[in-house]
């Protein structure tokens, strides 16, 4: 049963009672990889956000908010349904979709005759992942074909996002409510900034491109401001993760769970003035991002989330749940899992950490054993967000190579099919990532060697990283691109089969796997491969055509009509 239904239902019998709804809509902004401290009303020096910063001055700035996982796609799904990654079963970029399961904030929304719309700047948040439940317009960039180790075109400027939003504003009906959720993806790597604003920013490239953000954010509003719409229209501005910038030995973000990939700007500019230049130093959590929207726009709440609506003040402490499953799946190391509190901070994996964020905010003193109840108190909490029901299963999204080819074109380990996730608080003889991020930074720079075409050099490389971590898929996949580019085909082969052993099952590898066996001669065992891989994938042209050249050497009329039917099948999708 969906999340919430209960309260949907009722939300419907209120409207045909004749209950009328107050005047109210709501722009939803997502800044993907922006730091809090990127942000001049959280102390960046130089100050490159005076358009985030006046927001904040007309609203409540949450000095104390943090992700639920440094990953953009899971984030995001907490902050339409306020539900925990663990309940709402998005664990990681391209692995599944949002179960239809869930219940958004544009479902409802939309089900109380407001427009909804969504603007988003990267393929990691392609409507094939689910968060267009409830937008009647979705846009999104094209999709492009890529290949391991080449770039494609999947993310658009801020600017051209913003201006397309802008014109979706301008078309409304004059009377029409909306809901219209902007995404802004430039902070993410690679930094590609515009001059101006890299003066602005000091010559720093990251904090450019927040500024360039922060300008597009600027013409939204001016937009609203200029149609008087601003006067009925709240504005949450929120950040998916982070970015390492080398903290924690972390330049990106995702291997690790510390405070500079989890800490995120969070600003509530309510449409009737209140709570003007306040700043709240309680924990708060992208899942609260549901429920604080739904109060704006005077929406009944749904039930049984993790998220609390932020709209008032609220008194007391609080804690919030993360976690991280990245390395757990891509490099074979142990899950992160963890929980924030304004007293302190849990880190629960193989080597867990205790952090008193007061008094030591770089993390750089683990305080366990030695507090070891603080801990303690911390995984009483961890277990109950464990305990709570979660959603029915989504579908997995390895049936688009092209769209997972472009999440890992972004610098994402393209994920695949995962039957199960363990216990984060299982005890695990694997290691924990956040001592093993000199491994992890290798991985990157053989990525790098594979990329501008040393291929022996990558070889050597992540045949290094292999023996120190045999479980680490990613850079068993990469090894056997490395020796199928360099003809050793039973290496090839080793390399391919431990990465599906190892890691998530993902087409990619089964197809590379497959010719791999055909060239060993071992033609029945590549016929399973690629029957398999065309299952996972059924656009997969390429597969197909070797299965229908396999079937047609064969003499098989059945096998040759089933694969003929398959291609023309993925020629009209």
């Amino acid at each position: 049963m969906k999340a919430g239904f209960v309260a949907l239902a009722l939300a419907l019998l209120a409207s045909a009672c004749g209950e009328s709804r107050p005047r109210r809509s709501v722009l939803l902004v997502t800044l993907d990889t922006t730091r809090a401290d990127a942000l001049g009303c959280y102390g960046s020096k130089p100050a490159v956000t005076p358009q985030l910063d006046a927001l904040a001055a007309e609203g409540v700035c949450f000095l104390n908010a943090r992700t639920v996982t440094p990953a953009t796609l899971p984030a995001h799904a907490s902050m339409l349904t306020g539900l925990y990654p663990v309940r709402h079963r998005v664990r990681d970029n391209g692995l599944n979709a949002l179960p239809r399961a869930a219940t958004s904030v544009a479902e409802l929304a939309q089900s109380h005759g407001l427009q909804t719309a969504a603007f988003v700047s990267a393929a990691v948040l392609d409507r094939a992942f689910g968060l267009d439940q409830g937008f009647v317009t979705y846009t999104q960039p094209p999709r492009e074909s890529d290949v391991v180790g080449q770039t494609g075109y999947t993310s658009v400027r801020a600017d051209e996002t913003a201006a397309a939003a802008r014109d979706w504003l301008t078309k409304l009906d004059g009377d029409a409510d909306f809901f219209l959720w902007v995404h802004f993806f430039d902070p993410h790597r690679p930094w590609v900034a515009d001059p101006r604003f890299l003066e602005r920013a000091g010559g720093n490239p990251y904090l450019a491109e927040v500024a360039a953000t922060d300008a597009a954010v600027g013409t939204l509003i001016e937009t609203l401001r200029t149609s008087g719409r601003l006067a009925t229209t709240t504005v949450l501005v929120v950040g998916d993760h982070g970015e390492g910038l080398g903290e924690h030995g972390e330049d990106a973000h995702a291997w690790c769970v510390y405070d500079s990939t989890m800490r995120v700007p969070f600003l509530l500019r309510r449409f009737d003035g209140q709570r003007k230049s306040e700043r709240a130093s309680l924990a708060v959590t992208v899942a609260d991002v549901a429920p604080t929207l739904l109060d704006a726009l005077a929406l009944p709440q749904l039930e049984g989330v993790d998220g609390m609506s932020l709209w008032n003040p609220i008194d007391g402490e609080r804690g919030v749940y993360f976690e991280s499953y990245y390395a757990y799946l891509h490099y074979g190391m142990a899950p992160l899992v963890g929980w924030a509190d304004e007293r302190g901070k849990l880190i629960h994996t193989s080597v867990p950490e205790l952090y008193d964020i007061a008094t030591d905010p770089g993390e750089t003193r683990n305080r366990l054993p030695e507090d070891a109840a603080a801990a303690q108190e911390r995984l009483v909490r961890i277990r109950e967000v464990l305990a709570r029901p979660t959603l029915e299963a989504g579908e997995d999204v390895t049936a688009d190579a092209e769209l997972l080819r472009s999440v890992q074109s972004l610098g994402y380990a393209a994920s695949g099919s995962v039957d199960a996730f363990p216990d984060p608080l299982e005890s695990s003889s694997r290691p924990s990532p956040h001592s093993q991020v000199l491994q992890l930074r290798s991985c990157d720079a053989a990525e790098v060697l594979f990329t501008i075409g040393r291929i022996a050099d990558a070889a050597k490389a992540f045949e290094r990283i292999v023996a120190d971590n045999p479980r680490n898929s990613f850079a068993l996949e990469y090894l056997g691109h490395c020796r199928f580019r360099l003809g050793d085909w039973p290496g090839a082969r080793e390399s391919f089969e431990r990465a599906l052993e190892h890691g998530p099952e993902r087409a990619a590898i089964l197809r590379a796997l497959g010719f791999v066996l055909q060239r060993l001669g071992d033609k029945d065992a590549a016929r399973t491969r690629w029957t398999r891989s065309a299952e996972l994938d059924p656009r997969d042209t390429e597969t197909l055509q070797f299965l229908l050249q396999d079937a047609l050497e064969l003499g098989d009329a059945a096998a040759e009509a089933r694969w003929r039917a398959a291609l023309r099948a993925a020629a009209k999708r």
